[in-house]
């Protein structure tokens, strides 16, 4: 249950609306997430917000863009395989922290132009390591599935045998299979030698 902070109260942002939004997300899951809720939680009324947003709608807007403009940056040290895999586990590690956010990124209703620098390091870190731009492109997309997979997939079918134990540590699962898409898809033009112009 929420109750508003006590002490002074801040002066009412979409900024602020949108951080009380995300907390409760966080705490409750998209479920509780509701106008009404985050008046509450501001210790305002309703009317309040609506000043600032037009409804649910747009709040969960709002929160894909703000979860948006958090994704990491591909850092520029070291070589390219290593910056994807740090990169792509920045990217888990934040979506993570907020267990809604993968489902508001699947459903697709609300994209942002938030996540276009993640997208062109992720993008440019695949160029740099050889691969064309259709090849990159597709490496991407790839990436990405494996990503919101792993962060949606807590059905538990599958994972009850002794040979898949429950209970393990996601984010191990996820570094191993991100490490192992990344061979496959960089293992020729890293992997491989040139000979005669020839890559082998």
């Amino acid at each position: 249950m929420t109750s508003p902070v006590p002490g002074r109260r801040r002066p009412l942002s979409r900024a602020l609306i949108v951080a009380t939004a995300r907390r409760i997300a966080d705490d409750d899951g998209l479920g509780a997430l509701t106008v009404r809720q985050v008046a509450q939680r501001l210790g305002t009324g309703q009317a309040s917000l609506y000043r600032h947003i037009t409804d649910r709608g747009q709040l969960l807007a709002l929160l894909a863009e703000d979860v948006a403009v958090r994704l990491p940056r591909c850092t520029d040290t070291g070589g390219p395989r290593e910056r994807l895999r740090e990169h792509w586990l920045a990217a888990h590690d934040h979506l993570a922290r907020h267990p809604w956010a993968a489902r508001i990124i699947a459903d697709g209703e609300h994209a942002v132009d938030a996540a276009a620098p993640f997208a062109d390091g992720a993008l440019a870190a695949l160029a740099e390591a050889g691969l064309p731009p259709d090849e990159a492109a597709r490496a991407y997309r790839a990436l990405w599935n494996l990503l919101l997979g792993h962060l949606l997939n807590s059905h538990p079918v599958g994972h009850t045998s002794t040979a898949h134990p429950q209970g393990g540590d996601p984010r191990a699962d996820f570094a191993w299979a991100l490490s192992r898409l990344l061979d496959g898809v960089l293992g020729g033009v890293l992997g491989g030698r040139q000979v005669g112009g020839r890559r082998v």
